[in-house]
């Protein structure tokens, strides 16, 4: 978990950037709405009131969205070929180690409530995928 209690880490976007991201699209939502910082309005009101996902489930969509197209590749490609590969040599920090991008995609599966075990045949049918991520 990470520790600005956001519910998954990216590793294309940090935390730091994720709330960057959601800084900037309250205020432009605010601009939009004319609501000033006078008027008290929570984030999750604007939200509710334009419909809109959370900065987090937009990130989140999309990644997913975007991973099932490896999954539809033919095994030759280079995409899928980099998505199921491991390093040969080479070793991680004794530190916290950062995710790895199928670590990412498992917590986003588990956030989105689709079984960890079946959503490689579940992408493989485009129309469903999308639906199921949306």
């Amino acid at each position: 978990m990470c520790p600005c209690g956001l519910k998954a880490i990216y590793t294309v976007h940090s935390c730091y950037t994720v709330k960057k991201l959601r800084a900037s699209m309250m205020r432009h939502l605010c601009s939009i709405l004319r609501i000033t910082w006078m008027d008290k309005v929570t984030n999750k009101d604007i939200l509710e009131r334009t419909g809109l996902p959370s900065m987090e489930d937009l990130l989140i969509r999309k990644n997913l969205r975007w991973t099932g197209h490896p999954m539809r590749m033919s095994p030759d490609r280079l995409p899928k070929q980099i998505l199921y590969s491991q390093l040969s040599s080479g070793y991680r920090k004794r530190v916290r180690p950062r995710l790895w991008f199928k670590d990412t995609i498992k917590r986003s599966l588990k956030l989105r409530d689709i079984k960890t075990d079946s959503w490689t045949s579940l992408s493989q049918q485009r129309d469903k995928w999308r639906a199921i991520v949306k």
